[in-house]
């Protein structure tokens, strides 16, 4: 059906050469907001084929709002019920989300590649479904620093949260991103360990750039050291509150080695929470 709403025949794919005649257009997930995909999509935007903030839309999360679109879709339908008849489940979230895509077809040529961001991993299994031709790229991270950062951005008294409520939304998170790499092809679904990008970023630039059909000979590897950091929780640190005003890197700055400071209950916490996840995840 979405492929109908958005003018897609069937069989028809994007990855076959000769068939894509607009912009590919890439997903960027991160299983939790500070997961990295600040970073990834940084990395991305250095190919002078890759446009990022399509429309200076910095975050879509499109995925996260399908249980709204669903009360929408029933609220819509008490109005008139033997549309039921004629109206399939999420066929009017799928055309809103074709309307925004044939936007992106439109605005932009057919040699670019456009990356929309996301840091969040929720319903990832109906990517497949709204996304019949999209690619996505997700971020882990490991659990322990992912909830360290969010908490050093907004401070729990912030959130209105407690730490386990973070804790979980990270295990949450990371459950549905190995979820969809099982379920989708390695053709279309890539995990990106941040810790890995931060490592070796010359690596993960060439797996990304094979990945998504780039060409690695237009491609500024001398540039990413250059980098500058986008929204630290320590490093972009303004008036006791994060910026997201772009800084210089400092030296020896890793944020994937950053030392944690957890009391012995927060340790146990964070192990009974998201401890099995910790490790389904690969991160010991």
């Amino acid at each position: 059906m979405t492929r109908s709403i958005r003018g897609i025949a069937a069989g028809e794919d994007e990855a076959r050469p000769g068939v894509r005649t607009g912009p590919r257009i890439v997903f960027l997930h991160g299983v939790m907001p500070r997961s990295g995909t600040n970073y990834l999509q940084s990395l991305l935007e250095l190919h002078p084929d890759v446009a990022v903030n399509p429309y200076g839309i910095r975050e879509l999360p499109l995925l996260n709002t399908i249980e709204d679109a669903r009360a929408y879709e029933g609220r819509f339908l008490r109005y008139y019920r033997r549309n039921r008849e004629s109206i399939h489940d999420l066929e009017m979230f799928a055309c809103m989300v074709g309307g925004f895509l044939r936007r992106i077809e439109a605005g932009f040529p057919a040699g670019k590649t456009v990356v929309v961001k996301s840091p969040h991993t929720r319903m990832m299994r109906y990517f497949p479904y709204l996304f019949p031709t999209e690619r996505c790229l997700i971020v882990l991270r490991d659990g322990r620093r992912a909830v360290q950062s969010t908490i050093d951005t907004w401070p729990l008294r912030f959130l209105g949260r407690t730490f386990a409520d973070v804790c979980r939304e990270w295990s949450y998170g990371t459950a549905a991103a190995l979820e969809a790499q099982s379920r989708m092809s390695p053709d279309v679904c890539r995990l990106v360990r941040f810790e890995d990008a931060v490592a070796d970023p010359d690596g993960a630039a060439r797996d990304l750039l094979s990945f998504l059909g780039l060409e690695d000979s237009r491609y500024p590897f001398e540039r990413i050291a250059d980098l500058p950091i986008l929204g630290s929780s320590r490093a972009s640190r303004r008036n006791g509150e994060v910026s997201w005003t772009p800084v210089k890197k400092p030296e020896g700055f890793d944020p994937s080695k950053r030392p944690l400071d957890w009391s012995r209950k927060r340790r146990t916490v964070f192990d009974a929470v998201a401890g099995d996840m910790q490790k389904k995840a690969g991160y010991a």
